[in-house]
């Protein structure tokens, strides 16, 4: 989420970054987005499908990882060509990104990723981390004059449904 926004850290993080560039050549990657993914069947036979647990976010992330624990490769390949109008239809990203606030199945995905393929702790140390560098990223930004374009109670969201009672 780059959630500091803060030259020396951002750069030491660089190769953390969840969604990197897209690149202009075939290139090996973590993951890639389920609606452009091409997978051999073999792959399934081994791993097995996506995981239905997941409503929508991270499965795609959680099985290319369990692919890649099995010895297969994740690429991205330009030449390939899809339309994925990505987020549009829970309006994580897109022209209502900034107007509409992220739905909990985001954050309940990203628990999960977390808890089934990094464990509780880690997933603790990383929401601690952003909570406490995402105030620190608005406030930087603010005072050189930018904005950032995020979900309205994105911080208090993150927070609410990693950490509060919800009903």
């Amino acid at each position: 989420e780059d959630a500091l926004q803060f030259g020396p850290a951002t750069r030491a993080l660089n190769s953390y970054v969840v969604a990197p560039p897209i690149p202009d050549v075939a290139t090996r990657m973590d993951w890639v987005s389920g609606a452009s993914m091409m997978v051999r069947r073999e792959v399934f036979e081994k791993v097995g499908l996506l995981d239905a647990g997941y409503f929508m976010y991270y499965e795609e992330t959680d099985f290319c990882l369990r692919a890649a624990r099995a010895g297969f490769e994740c690429w991205y390949v330009p030449a390939s060509r899809i339309i994925h109008l990505v987020g549009q239809s829970s309006g994580v990203t897109g022209a209502k990104r900034s107007t509409k606030r992220r739905p909990k199945y985001w954050f309940e995905s990203r628990a999960r990723y977390f808890r089934n393929n990094r464990g509780a702790l880690s997933m603790h140390a990383a929401n601690l981390t952003w909570l406490t560098a995402y105030p620190i990223g608005r406030a930087w930004l603010r005072l050189r004059g930018r904005r950032r374009d995020d979900p309205p109670m994105l911080w208090w969201d993150f927070l609410k449904y990693n950490y509060l009672p919800c009903k």
